[in-house]
């Protein structure tokens, strides 16, 4: 504990850099039903005190948060709950620096989402980061352990505490599909695609033919893991697979077998792949500089073909085209007929800080809004009559704000603390294709045998922080298709040699030899 308290004084020194993962929130399915056991608990404090908790999330802050907040604060007092709740919005591109300078500095916050499939909680805890939430979740977390999946929970775990409260918000076997526009497919009489030479054959012509104002370059920022990119569509058309890329840098398949991924044959047609992109100009000639708001807009103007991973929606659509329809939106599966992996137990969290002064109020905010359908719908979707109206038991209808772009005032993310029990959808412009995928329990699913697994890299805390650094600035650019392979990867693996990559994939295998001794 004591080791664990001195990298959070030197945590400045070791910022790891890390990109956007493609989770948006989206909107799901709800049970109307919600459990009002936890909606009153001990204050953890004197009688009658309420404290006040700073969660901090990455994005824009939302019109009528406020408004919204002050609701939800009346609610946890008349609830008894002994919790008032500050959200902090902090802008994508600035996520990384700034929420890692205040956790560096032991700046006074509460709680902050964690993405997996972008910086893992398991980086957190190695750098001392995070408290253990074990006691506050056994005490204040009926409705988590309720609502959410024992097996998705024990992925939280290291060395059997908790270190981060998952978020059951989407089927991870989603993983692999992307999504097409079928309205477009049929302007240019294209047949869907079905192998990646297919998708680049038909997105040429689309760029040629398109008639925006802005071209439909894939919508993604710049990153050298699959995951996050979900360039992960790729690997069904590998015959290695299943397999998938665990932590941003290592390869794991069924067989247990572990690789460092940069070095793999399964990297490099990956990096092939999006080489042909750049040089066709698929890919915005400026993707190593694309900030996530740039990308949101291009995706929210209905100016895509494709989009890797699910999403959009039937506002952004008719934005190109008048007359889209929720049918437009297809999702695509390379080798359909193959195994459906799910790469991680959860991709989406929240963690206390270590320098948390509150962590059971913490813990106290996140059971209550699973207490209640009631709760749950005032954080995510805001206050009904003026943000949204209830569309039978699993819908919403937005409400458009004509001062905020003709946008709802306010809207939650479900990606940052939305749960499958609760989720509602939007029944009008929601995509029906996207909704099964992403909502709906897959049962011909499997794990990966890593889906559990964490990885603890304190004992190579100095190496695992260069490789991260080292490969945004020397993989990035081979992975995005800037660089060409065969002539930049071999200096930037001596780099990522020299910066101590064999020594961090060691250590991986070593502690997944005995992750996998122990379930037997």
């Amino acid at each position: 504990m004591m080791m664990r308290k001195y990298f959070a004084f030197v945590f400045a020194a070791v910022l790891a850099l890390s990109v956007l993962a493609g989770c948006g929130g989206g909107s799901g399915s709800a049970e109307k039903e919600g459990s009002s056991s936890g909606s009153k608990s001990e204050n953890g404090g004197k009688s009658g005190e309420t404290v006040k908790i700073k969660y901090l999330v990455p994005g824009t802050e939302p019109k009528d948060y406020k408004e919204v907040f002050q609701k939800v604060n009346e609610k946890l007092a008349a609830d008894g709950v002994g919790v008032e709740v500050e959200k902090v919005y902090i802008p994508w591109d600035a996520w990384d620096q700034k929420l890692n300078l205040m956790l560096s500095t032991g700046e006074d916050f509460d709680l902050f989402h964690v993405m997996q499939d972008r910086t893992p909680f398991s980086s957190y805890y190695s750098r001392g980061a995070l408290a253990d939430i074990t006691e506050a979740i056994d005490k204040y977390g009926p409705n988590l352990k309720r609502y959410i999946p024992e097996d998705i929970f024990d992925g939280a775990k290291i060395d059997g505490s908790y270190y981060v409260v998952p978020t059951y918000w989407v089927e991870m076997a989603s993983e692999g599909e992307f999504n097409i526009r079928r309205d477009i497919l049929r302007e240019n009489q294209l047949v869907e695609p079905t192998t990646p030479a297919e998708l680049i054959s038909a997105w040429e012509v689309v760029m040629k033919n398109w008639k925006g104002s802005n071209k439909p370059y894939l919508g993604t920022r710049a990153d050298f893991d699959p995951i996050s990119l979900h360039t992960s569509i790729l690997h069904r058309s590998y015959d290695t697979f299943p397999f998938t890329v665990k932590d941003k840098f290592f390869y794991v398949n069924q067989n247990g077998e572990i690789k460092s991924w940069i070095e793999t044959e399964e990297f490099k047609k990956d990096a092939a792949f999006m080489r042909e992109l750049y040089t066709k100009g698929i890919t915005n000639p400026d993707i190593l500089i694309m900030k996530q708001e740039q990308v949101d807009a291009q995706l929210d103007s209905g100016e895509w073909f494709v989009r890797l991973g699910t999403g959009g929606s039937l506002n952004g659509l008719k934005k190109y085209n008048p007359e889209a329809t929720v049918e437009d939106i297809g999702v695509v599966w390379f080798n359909p007929e193959k195994e459906y992996l799910r790469p991680l137990a959860f991709k989406n969290g929240n963690a206390v800080p270590v320098n948390s002064k509150h962590p059971e109020a913490a813990v106290k905010f996140m059971d209550w809004m699973l207490a209640s359908q009631e709760n749950y719908d005032l954080v995510q979707y805001g206050i009904e009559g003026k943000h949204y109206t209830k569309d039978g038991e699993k819908g919403f209808k937005p409400i458009k704000d004509p001062n905020n772009n003709n946008n709802p005032g306010y809207r939650g993310s479900d990606s940052q603390n939305g749960n499958v029990n609760f989720m509602r959808f939007d029944l009008e412009s929601s995509i029906p294709e996207n909704n099964q995928v992403l909502f709906e329990p897959n049962p011909d699913a499997i794990n990966s045998v890593a889906a559990n697994f964490t990885f603890d890299p304190t004992n190579v805390r100095t190496e695992y922080t260069n490789i991260l650094s080292e490969a945004s600035a020397s993989i990035t650019p081979i992975y995005m298709g800037v660089q060409e392979y065969d002539k930049a990867f071999p200096a930037a693996l001596e780099k990522m040699k020299k910066a101590g990559l064999d020594q961090v994939v060691a250590e991986y295998k070593k502690q997944f030899q005995e992750y996998q001794a122990s379930l037997k």
